[in-house]
């Protein structure tokens, strides 16, 4: 055996699957390669480790041949390609990618979203500011002026022209997914992607809103009237809900977050 999965996440043969969930996750955290100290050959052992030992079919096989198992293909079975996202590794039916991509996303605050829709329809994008103000504005209210993605009116936010509606993708059929299917020594695969033309909303508009080209967000200005403590130091953020960037699709808003210093 040349490699030993085990080993490599520290845990036991006779781990549970919650062990070895809680070892991978752990060891992703600190070996990933946007972290500070993190050690990016370290993290594609942890996910190859992972892979196998997640997925109880591969784990059988592995117990009982030892890495020349084959990565557990066999002729006819369909698998999902999700080319380099970790190291070219592939998720079969079944297999620990959507745990790689939970841990992936805690890892990075929830930044990550699978590749499907979910990224399309979550709120939208939080606006950070910075602004540096005098000790005689303490106590006193300010207006902040920012850049902001708002809503089309025109559209209600959904990207559609007036008098037309939301039709199936031609290129995916409205599944939102495109496949590719190739053959190999080991059988027949199948790759599948997120369709690129409609980004897996599954629907386009029949013809986009002529104001906002179909993102169903124009670009504006916005002023914030925001009263400045009169016992500030240093620095202090205020958060203002729903004042942030308009969602996707008419979804809600982000939040503004203002940080104030003293000059």
């Amino acid at each position: 055996m040349s490699k030993d999965y085990y080993s490599t996440l520290g845990v036991p043969r006779t781990s549970s699957q919650d062990e070895i969930k809680k070892a991978y996750r752990k060891l992703a955290h600190q070996y990933h390669p946007d972290k500070q100290g993190g050690n990016e050959s370290k993290f594609k052992e942890v996910n190859e480790a992972y892979q196998v030992l997640s997925d109880p079919k591969k784990r059988e096989s592995y117990d009982n041949f030892g890495f020349a198992y084959n990565d557990g293909f066999q002729g006819g079975q369909e698998y999902a390609d999700f080319g380099d996202m970790f190291g070219g590794f592939k998720g079969g039916r079944g297999g620990g990618f959507e745990d790689i991509l939970d841990a992936f996303s805690e890892m990075m605050g929830g930044g990550y979203a699978r590749p499907s829709y979910q990224e399309e329809s979550r709120k939208g994008e939080d606006i950070y500011m910075e602004a540096h103000i005098n000790k005689k504005d303490l106590g006193t209210t300010k207006v902040f002026e920012y850049n902001i993605l708002d809503k089309c009116e025109d559209c209600g936010g959904n990207g559609v022209e007036k008098g037309y509606k939301m039709v199936n993708c031609g290129n995916c059929a409205g599944t939102g997914q495109v496949r590719q299917t190739s053959r190999s020594a080991f059988g027949v695969f199948t790759r599948i992607g997120v369709c690129p033309k409609c980004n897996g909303k599954r629907k386009l508009p029949e013809k986009e809103c002529h104001i906002c080209s179909g993102s169903g967000r124009v670009k504006t200005k916005r002023k914030m009237e925001i009263r400045i403590p009169d016992n500030l130091e240093g620095s202090y953020s205020v958060v203002i809900p729903k004042g942030g960037n308009a969602g996707k699709d008419g979804k809600e808003p982000g939040d503004l977050v203002i940080n104030l210093k003293v000059k």
